[in-house]
């Protein structure tokens, strides 16, 4: 069995601290998702992925990045590894724990799994003024695609300990029971409007 890392054992950690009723999930031999987790009545499948690779962080200077970058790779890498597990009918769950930032801000702040998600956030001027605002490019989810995804969610150390928000994929095959989600698991559920 390999060595377990910084994010899994801070995600063994929450669940511990909060009671969830968890458990490893795969068999080791094939690439499978982390985790399994019980809420309510259902199974909820959970990847965990690691940011580490400093890109664009400067911690002693200035910093640059495009938004959602961060977010939108670890999407990527996670796609094939979710996609049996929701095919077998479990809502799953991508947790994304930032280990390059002591912050654990750098490019795993709300507007980047949004923008990672959606699109980046789009204004159409017309005549000088604003028409509309709207997601638009570079958009991971859409009806048509990484629907296996239920949601995509931050892993960080709070002040508190651990703690986790999951961003929901209102294109998801299977939708997490959010009416079961416990307190310490917070929920932004979204609203998407399309270019007009």
């Amino acid at each position: 069995m390999s060595r377990k890392t910084e994010s899994e054992a801070l995600f063994e950690e929450f669940c511990e601290l909060h009671n969830l009723a968890w458990a490893p999930h795969g068999t080791g031999t094939v690439r499978t998702p982390d985790y399994r987790l019980t809420i309510g009545d259902s199974t909820v499948i959970v990847e965990i992925k690691e940011i580490d690779e400093p890109q664009g962080l400067n911690l002693a200077g200035v910093s640059s990045r495009v938004v959602g970058e961060h977010v939108r790779r670890k999407i990527a890498e996670a796609r094939k590894q979710l996609q049996a597990a929701s095919r077998a009918g479990n809502a799953t769950v991508l947790l994304i724990y930032n280990k390059s930032d002591p912050f654990q801000a750098y490019g795993t702040e709300p507007h980047d799994f949004i923008s990672a998600m959606y699109g980046e956030w789009t204004v159409r001027v017309v005549q000088g003024r604003i028409a509309n605002a709207y997601h638009g490019r570079n958009a991971t989810f859409r009806e048509e695609m990484n629907t296996s995804f239920s949601a995509v969610g931050h892993l960080r150390r709070g002040a508190h300990g651990p703690a986790v928000t999951v961003f929901e994929n209102t294109f998801a095959r299977l939708s997490l029971p959010y009416e079961h989600l416990p307190v310490c698991i917070e929920a932004v559920r979204i609203e998407i409007e399309n270019a007009a």
